[in-house]
This record gives C-alpha cells, structure tokens and sequence, in this order.
C-alpha cells in the first residue's frame, strides 16, 4: 500500500530536523501536491533546497531560484540544471552499466555523441531502450529507433508525443501488439485512427489511487479523454480529481472495469454504489482502499455475509443493522480477517462478547467494542493486584 500524504507541518518539521540521508526514501511521496508545488518560494532555505532536489526547476521559477539569497539553494539549483547541459552530461556519464549511466540516458540532455556511442557502441545492455523515451533524442534517431529491430524500444518510442506522422502509420501497423497498443493513445491521433488499430487492452492491471498532479491537466484534455472509445484514455481521465461532475455519471457506468475503479479509488464525487460494486468486482492489488473512501455505504451489507470471498463476507460487520447471530457466525468465519471485523461489531451478544475477550485472537477487537458493558470495562482497566512479595 502507497503511503498517504502526511500533514504539511510533519514533512517542514522532518526536513528541518533531519540531515539529507535521513530524508531519503518515500518522504517525497507522503508530501502534498500543495507543499510540493510551494517548496521552492517556502520561507526555510533548506526546504527551497529539498524542493528542488525533489521537484526539479521548473522554467517559470528558475531565475529566482537562480537569485536566491542562499548560497546552498543556488548551489543545488546549478547542480540540477547541468544534467540540461548535453556537454556536461557527455563528459560525466559513466563507461560502464550503473544507475548514473542508465538515469543520465534516459533523463538528461543528450549530446550527438553520446547517442551516436549508444547507437553504435553500447556499453550495456538495453541502452537503445533507454534513450527512446528520453525528450532529447534528436528527430532523425525517433524515425531510426521507430524501425527498431527490438519490439520494447519502438514501444517505448510509440509512447513519444513528437512521432511524426511517418512514424505513427508504421508503428500502428507493428507485428507486436504491445506497440500497437502503446501507440493507439498517442494524442496526434484521432479517434477514427485510434479505431482503425488493432489493440487489446489488458483486461486486469493495478487500479488504486494516484497523486495528485502538480498542475492540473487541461481540462478539455480530460473530458476529451473521458469522451474517448479508447478504454486506456477512459481510465486516464477517471483517476484525474478534476474530472466534471457531469462526467462522473457516465464513467461510473463504464463497461470497462478498470475505468470504474479507477473512477472509486480517484474521485471526491464517486458514487456510494460504485464504490460498493468496485470492491466487489476487483481483487486486486489497493482494493482495501476503496473501504477508506468517504462515500463507502453501510446499510444493506449484512447481505454478503455467506459470500465466498473473505473480504466480501467482512462487509456485513461495516451494516450496523446485521442481526446478531449473523455476528456471532462471523466471529467464528475460517477467515482470521472475517473474525477480527466481526469481534468489533455492536449488536454482538454480550455473552459471545465475554467470551472472545478470553480469546487471544480477537480479545484486543472485542475490548474495543462499543456494547462492552460499563462494569466489563472497569473490570478490564482496573490494575492488578501486586504479589503478596512486592506489597510487603
């Protein structure tokens, strides 16, 4: 499970506390898209430092990150811009496969030189791979790489928004179909052409909820994307938050599975019974997650009690109107995740109470019941008594 977002004050505090190395890892994902976008103008210089180690440069801030009053920040801001400086990039990249080599050649700016070593003496393996998608590439090795006897580098290419019109016919015709498929969402497309090839869109895949943007899609791209016969550009727009309301409607109702997830797991305006069928028709990975989302029902649950599915059958301790045999049964599911969310449930009998709080397994969610008795829980908080060696 991704982590969630931590509260802006926490991750300020963590980047003033902690020394760099100590920062590393995941914190960059538990930082709001709001402090994530504000870092760079943030009162504290070591957290202008951060955001830039972990936002980049964007082009509208960079003169006045360039002019900041810190000498760190500056220092930290020219570092980073290098790697857009293809003489640099070409006199520091390594000569051998590592990490440094591989980020270089997909992310920074490329000399003729460096690509024509890749193209014609490369050091490692998979190097043609990672030049295809990187921004730099010059047009003329697009067209080459396009026509590339490995199926994973013109994939990667067919996911290039500057293919020319030579290049798209030719990889919508690909003999691989994870090429075609890359290329029929490619925005120089229209939805005529994106239906003239042959694609299949893999019917599972991980459907959970993604971060929010830094900046916002346009919004006629997402309703356009929303609007498209193409089910991968459908689930690009029902994972954006910014999707109109008067779109939400129409994804929810989806044939394509992965939309209407996505729709449950993203959007502030998913419906209550979309949230209910996503969960009960998606087992993937993140799908506890749609349990989280605010809209999740309640009422009526107690129906999936005998489901087949585990996680289905726990849904009945989320009704508070589920009788209390049906609770006393599910205290006593096969399933270990059935039993705990049945031990927690009200209406459970007091008797059967009493007796999973001798339960090793489920006494810590019986004791956190809400129809233990008063006298039962003055029972369970009162201290015990000292050894008759320690009172003396």
């Amino acid at each position: 499970m991704r982590p969630r977002p931590l509260p802006d004050w926490a991750v300020v505090r963590m980047i003033l506390t902690y020394d760099n190395e100590s920062l590393g890892g995941d914190l960059c994902f538990q930082t709001s898209a709001r402090l994530m976008e504000s870092m760079r103008t943030h009162p504290e210089p070591k957290v202008r430092r951060m955001g830039v180690a972990w936002n980049g440069v964007p082009d509208e801030a960079r003169d006045a990150l360039l002019a900041d009053p810190d000498d760190e920040v500056r220092d930290s801001v020219r570092r980073h811009l290098r790697h857009e400086d293809p003489a640099w990039v070409e006199r520091e990249l390594p000569d051998r496969p590592c990490h440094g080599r591989a980020h270089a050649l997909m992310h920074c700016a490329l000399s003729r030189g460096v690509v024509e070593g890749v193209l014609n003496a490369p050091v490692g393996e998979g190097e043609r791979w990672m030049i295809a998608g990187n921004p730099t590439l010059p047009a003329d090795v697009v067209a080459l790489l396009a026509a590339d006897a490995d199926p994973e580098v013109r994939e990667q290419i067919a996911h290039r928004s500057d293919l020319g019109p030579d290049e798209r016919r030719a990889l919508a015709a690909d003999t691989d179909p994870r090429v075609r498929l890359a290329l029929s969402v490619h925005p120089g497309l229209s939805e005529a052409e994106r239906a003239a090839i042959d694609y299949e869109v893999p019917v599972g895949g991980i459907f959970g909820p993604v971060p929010q943007r830094l900046v916002p899609r346009d919004p006629a791209a997402v309703r356009r994307d929303a609007l498209s016969g193409h089910p991968l550009l459908r689930r690009r727009a029902a994972r954006d938050q910014s999707l109109p309301s008067d779109l939400v409607p129409r994804l929810a109702a989806d044939d394509d599975l992965g939309v209407r997830v996505l729709l449950a797991q993203n959007h502030p305006e998913a419906p209550a019974e979309l949230l209910l069928s996503a969960f009960l028709e998606y087992t993937g990975y993140e799908r506890e997650l749609l349990l989280t989302r605010p809209h999740f029902p309640t009422a009526g649950l107690s129906r999936h009690a005998g489901d087949e599915d585990p996680a289905v059958r726990a849904l009945a301790a989320r009704d508070p109107a589920t009788a209390a045999e049906t609770v006393d049964r599910l205290t006593r599911d096969p399933d270990p995740g059935v039993r705990v969310a049945g031990a927690g449930h009200p209406n459970l009998s007091q008797a059967r109470l009493a007796e999973l709080l001798d339960d090793e397994e489920l006494a810590h969610r019986a004791a956190a019941n809400p129809a233990l008795e008063p006298a039962v829980m003055r029972r369970l908080v009162a201290p015990l008594p000292l050894p008759a060696d320690a009172a003396g």
